[in-house]
């Protein structure tokens, strides 16, 4: 990881506010695993931790994805219908 806050891999913001709680846990794992193994890391010590939160970045990312997509179904079945009427 970068040593700039909240820069992480590929361009993910890893800030704690924009994540889960169990997300920002395998966050600061990975991130204490890269500070505690600063050589090892090169050689797969913390590729597990790296791997589970990459899945749940990539859960929460689809999740987000999904509400995204419901919410604009929403909005065209509203625009649709056009403005309510007004007693």
């Amino acid at each position: 990881m970068t040593a700039q806050e909240g820069e992480g891999w590929g361009g993910v913001n890893l800030s704690p506010h924009l994540h889960t709680d169990e997300c920002n846990e395998l966050i600061t794992l990975l991130k204490q695993c890269h500070t505690e193994h600063n050589f090892l890391k090169f050689f797969g010590t913390c590729n597990d931790v790296d791997r589970a939160m990459r899945q749940c970045l990539k859960k929460e990312r689809l999740d987000k994805r999904e509400r995204s997509k419901q919410h604009a179904l929403e909005m065209k079945k509203r625009l649709k219908e056009g403005p309510k009427e007004q007693l």
